[in-house]
């Protein structure tokens, strides 16, 4: 079985969408071939029988090329939907061991369509067929373009590389949503960028989140920062200390947080969450 971890993570739009421009045409083309071999070979690609100036009709030799690209276009069309690596350089390379000798031929031969717009045609689309898959691979391989640094484990713990750029439209609308609110794109926003689906969902969780008003924003805001302190969140404490400043909370009440009960500067309501926090942040979780 292939592993849950081969699935890909970078450039996932552009590959998907690669492989669908080339499975799809091959497997229609592939099922025209197969269902009417003799109208294929005839009109083949819009009535101006290039196949037919090649050579006498073979209907076996018409099903067997029909059966190929139905073959290598479903696999390509599966690797679009599955978007395991294994699976995508497969048929890649699958791909590739077909169109580099079929469009070798092609351009080599004499008896190839005469008329200029078909010449043309014909060249730009075999040209194409060798071109897409070589992109699907280039994209593949642009993975392993991490540097050893940000690869390297921090505090025991794997650094995922954010996305720096995507094309994706749910990406860029977080991105510009996210420099909007608090000047620039986040990190933890750009490894989320990895899944667009799983941004969308972290981003309604967000929004929901910041309108639940029923608690009053320094109750929230100190609770979120004593848990950040227990599990070590750096950031967390970085990004909420400057939220928290902006809505009133000073810097003493922020150091006094690391001795919540000792500390005048909290209410008992206040303590009572910075309590609930503290035991919600621990393993095991110590709330009754």
């Amino acid at each position: 079985m292939i592993a849950v971890d081969e699935g890909i993570t970078r450039h996932r739009t552009a590959i998907r969408v690669l492989l669908v421009a080339l499975g799809t045409p091959q497997a229609a083309i592939g099922l025209w071939a197969l269902v009417a071999s003799r109208n294929f070979y005839d009109q083949f690609p819009t009535g101006q029988g290039w196949i037919a100036q090649i050579g006498p009709y073979d209907q076996h030799l018409v099903i067997d090329f029909g059966a190929l690209f139905v073959a290598t276009g479903a696999l390509m069309l599966l690797a679009a939907a599955w978007m395991r690596r294994p699976l995508v350089v497969a048929a890649s390379v699958a791909w590739l061991l077909y169109a580099v000798p079929h469009t070798i031929w092609h351009l080599t031969d004499v008896g190839e369509p005469s008329g200029t717009a078909d010449q043309v045609a014909n060249v730009v689309t075999l040209l194409s067929t060798v071109a897409g898959p070589v992109a699907i691979l280039g994209l593949l391989r642009s993975r392993m373009g991490v540097s050893r640094s940000a690869a390297a484990p921090a505090d025991g713990g794997a650094r995922v590389p954010g996305v720096r750029r995507s094309w994706n439209p749910i990406v860029r609308y977080s991105f510009r949503a996210t420099r909007k609110l608090v000047g620039s794109t986040v990190e933890p926003i750009r490894v989320l960028a990895h899944h667009p689906l799983l941004l969308m969902g972290y981003g309604a969780f967000e929004q929901a989140t910041d309108k639940a008003n029923r608690v009053p924003f320094r109750l929230k805001a100190l609770g979120e920062l004593k848990a950040s302190q227990l599990v070590g969140c750096e950031w967390c404490l970085d990004f909420g200390s400057a939220l928290a400043r902006a809505e009133g909370i000073t810097d003493d009440e922020l150091r006094d947080l690391l001795d919540y009960r000792a500390s005048d500067r909290f209410s008992d309501t206040e303590k009572l969450v910075l309590d609930y926090a503290a035991g919600m942040s621990r393993t095991p979780v110590e709330v009754p």
